[in-house]
């Protein structure tokens, strides 16, 4: 069960993963990418663009983000739900509704069906079966 503050869209830090802090493991994880492509461009931009700037951020990240919890995920496939989630949400809720739509369309084609007269007269006729 999650709460307000464990959600599983929510940026955290992965210190068991990361060289330092875990912030790059983090960033990696939340956006699905290879932690060494984030690692590599946090490089990349301390260099480029100013190294004690990019220093300031990392250990203000490392200290502001909270640890990613053990029990975060229910199963490997809740979590991939949350990744695809993250990644592309547009993408996810057009899939929720697909699914709901489907789940409705079975549930009014069972209702209808236990509703008709052909299932009260096969239920009769299995009866006399019986």
């Amino acid at each position: 069960m999650t709460n307000y503050k464990t959600r599983p869209t929510k940026l955290y830090k992965i210190p068991q993963e990361g060289r330092f802090m875990g912030v790059c493991a983090g960033i990696a994880d939340y956006l699905g990418v290879k932690v060494g492509l984030v690692r590599f461009l946090t490089i990349v931009g301390a260099i480029f663009t100013g190294f004690w700037l990019f220093i300031i951020g990392y250990l203000v990240l490392g200290m502001a983000l909270d640890p990613q919890p053990d029990d975060l995920y229910r199963d490997d496939e809740e979590e991939e739900f949350w990744r695809q989630t993250r990644k592309s949400p547009d993408y996810t809720a057009a899939e929720l509704r697909r699914r709901f739509r489907d789940i409705e369309r079975r549930t009014s084609d069972m209702e209808a069906y236990m509703t008709s007269k052909r299932f009260r007269l096969e239920r009769e006729l299995r009866a006399l079966e019986d």
